[in-house]
């Protein structure tokens, strides 16, 4: 291998790992669409109240103030959004029950209670609920179609075997595509003429950095099968493909598809969930990764808000030599990961993930090998009529277990990444809310990402600021 092709090499085998692992932030960028659609299910239909209703409706009602008025129909029903509002919907499902009681043709408050139903996973008796109101005749034009609506919901999520695919294109941006050095060197290192066992090492200029645009697509897709059983266990099977087109960079031009194939099994609280994967990756359009392998999780749920889980992962990861990468296959080996963390939805709107991560690598080269521990934080913010925020940040540490005699045979390799993230979202019905049901519910993805690695060794020490714009739909079936 020629000195030029060599550097060429180094500079840009972290960048080809991360083109690769970008895969799995395709699969993160998923998940905002996921919270705006939570959001309209959560977002339940409020009609039109005077502004002395509102008044009260924004001050926080005392129990003790229903108490001492329990026929006051309209103080209940504003203690009941009350309650939704703050995400005790078993409460507030208790509360609009007792005003139906009192008063059973007030179909709106029907409506509202058949929605709240539908959140707690009562199907049965949320379809009974708006069934009811659209057969009086009585209810609003908006209010009916809005009752339709989540009576397909219902249907869609009482089929035993049903699927989801989600679309996502849009473009992005990074400023330092090719991860060149921040102090704009590398070091360099030769074998000796006088003593093939030693080497000599210089320092290089760097290949300059260059920032790059790349048109991306991806594809989400799951279908699964109720179990029947009485907790819910179902079976499930997901896919998924990856598209990155590199305005400058085509080396780095990746096409990537997944496949998962598990279940998840509950008893009372708790979930386990086995799976077997597999991976396929292209560089340039020749063949550079593919990973076989399977994981379990195992959460347990202490309340309706907080969640922990546990989860094992091991795979076999295979790298190909191309072109671009010539020593890509020394990477290969196993890969054996695990994670814990816990999900809390501390508000109807919020919640936060937080997990902490181990990975042990074993590459066919030392310097290929690592250990590699750190920590995610999340927060997902739900901010009304379907739009949502998400702020994210990573710290990992990667030791790898020895030096690279072809970088320099005196250090071995050691560094911090930190990433942080923040994408912001909504559907276009958030910009017009009258737009066909089709259409609607078609998200705008924004977002920026700064990441930087802090390493002990020039070559892998970077800066890189990242945006994309993104249009994501998701297509039940």
């Amino acid at each position: 291998m020629g000195e030029n092709s060599r550097i060429r090499l180094f500079e840009r085998a972290g960048a080809a790992g991360l083109a690769v692992l970008f895969f799995s932030g395709a699969a993160v960028a998923q998940e905002p669409e996921e919270a705006a659609r939570e959001a309209v299910e959560r977002d339940l239909y409020e009609t039109q109240r005077t502004s002395d209703r509102e008044v009260r409706r924004q001050t926080q009602i005392p129990f003790e103030m229903v108490l001492s008025a329990p026929d006051n129909i309209q103080l209940n029903i504003d203690y009941a959004r009350q309650q939704i509002a703050a995400g005790d919907l078993k409460e507030a499902g208790a509360t609009l029950e007792r005003i139906l009681l009192l008063n059973p043709t007030l179909y709106d408050v029907r409506v509202l209670y058949g929605l709240v139903l539908y959140r707690l996973g009562l199907y049965d008796r949320a379809r009974y609920e708006l069934e009811l109101a659209l057969e009086s005749g009585e209810l609003p034009a908006a209010l009916a179609a809005e009752a339709e609506t989540y009576l397909g919901r219902i249907k869609y999520q009482q089929r035993r075997t049903r699927g989801a695919l989600t679309i996502t294109t849009g473009v992005d941006y990074e400023s330092n595509r090719n991860q060149a050095p921040s102090s704009g060197q590398v070091l360099f290192s030769l074998p000796n003429p006088f003593n093939p066992n030693q080497f000599v090492t210089t320092t290089l200029a760097s290949n300059p950095k260059v920032d790059d645009f790349a048109f991306v697509v991806s594809a989400q897709g799951r279908v699964q099968h109720d179990l029947g059983t009485q907790e819910g266990s179902l079976l499930h099977a997901d896919i998924g493909f990856y598209h990155s087109d590199k305005t400058e960079f085509d080396s780095l031009d990746l096409n990537a598809a997944s496949v998962a194939l598990g279940g998840t099994w509950y008893a009372g609280n708790w979930s386990v969930t086995p799976a077997v994967r597999g991976g396929f990756y292209w560089l340039d359009g020749e063949d550079y990764l593919a990973t076989y392998g399977g994981e379990v999780e195992v959460a347990y749920r202490w309340t309706p808000k907080f969640t922990t889980y546990v989860n094992f992962r091991g795979e076999e990861e295979d790298f190909r030599d191309t072109s671009d990468f010539g020593a890509a296959s020394i990477r290969s080996g196993r890969r054996l990961s695990g994670r814990a963390g816990f999900t809390w939805r501390f508000s109807s709107r919020q919640k936060l993930n937080v997990e902490g991560l181990y990975a042990d690598k074993n590459g066919e080269a030392v310097f290929e090998t690592y250990d590699r521990y750190g920590v995610f934080a999340q927060h997902s913010m739900l901010l009304g009529r379907g739009a949502f925020s998400m702020i994210g940040f990573w710290a990992e540490n990667s030791s790898y277990d020895g030096p690279d005699p072809f970088i320099t045979p005196a250090i071995t390799r050691d560094e911090w990444l930190y990433r942080g993230r923040f994408t912001i979202g909504a559907p276009v019905s958030f910009f017009a809310p009258g737009l066909p049901e089709a259409i609607k519910d078609i998200n705008l993805i924004a977002q920026y990402e700064y990441e930087t690695v802090d390493s002990n060794i020039l070559n892998f020490d970077y800066k890189t600021h990242k945006a994309a714009f993104l249009i994501s739909k998701r297509i039940a079936f």
